[in-house]
């Protein structure tokens, strides 16, 4: 046989080598992008998930607001009337209306300083509620107003209200801040501020 002859069945050969080659890569594309799409597929119906218990929670998300009433003396903040209102659309459960300060100044005496973080809690058994239904108010005066005196001025406090959910087994809580103000009349006012000022 001659060296063409030889030569013509190597190029035929690797002729039928070269389209085993090429389906080897069109599977390997094939595969991640089959992969890429079982990724993308679980990236959405996690996202679309977590969108909808979003949207059905939003509703029914608890919604505590909290602002100073009528006082028993206005010329004396210590004894102003706090409301507390369930604007959410679930009832609330297991109400213990507690106050925190962060300052308090006392007549004639030096401010009392307390903890920045409003952690140090001033309660009165009384302040409590069992359930307060979506719209009910709940009005309570301030724990601290039983101090010597029951008077003080200037002052930086938080009405902290705990609450549970029926079925929500663990407690939440929402803190208030009110920081007192003394009027050209004389009068003390309660003004809201954010907790993080």
């Amino acid at each position: 046989m001659s060296r063409k002859g030889k030569s013509g069945k190597r190029k035929k050969k690797t002729a039928k080598q070269q389209p085993n080659l090429t389906t080897k890569k069109t599977k390997s594309k094939r595969r991640i992008s089959s992969r890429t799409k079982k990724i993308i597929l679980i990236v959405w119906t996690v996202i679309t998930v977590v969108s909808v218990i979003a949207n059905l929670w939003i509703p029914f998300r608890p919604r505590v607001f909290v602002y100073s009433g009528p006082s028993l003396d206005p010329n004396n903040p210590a004894q102003a009337l706090f409301t507390i209102r369930n604007q959410g659309n679930l009832a609330i459960y297991d109400i213990k209306i507690s106050n925190s300060m962060r300052y308090l100044e006392l007549p004639g005496v030096a401010t009392v300083i307390g903890l920045g973080d409003y952690t140090n809690r001033f309660s009165d058994p009384k302040h409590v509620a069992s359930v307060l239904k979506p719209g009910q108010e709940f009005t309570v005066p301030l724990a601290l107003s039983g101090i010597k005196g029951n008077k003080f001025g200037n002052a930086d406090i938080a009405i902290v209200v705990p609450f549970k959910l029926k079925l929500w087994p663990w407690k939440q809580e929402t803190l208030h801040r009110f920081v007192s103000i003394q009027g050209k009349d004389g009068q003390w006012y309660w003004l809201p501020q954010p907790i993080s000022k």
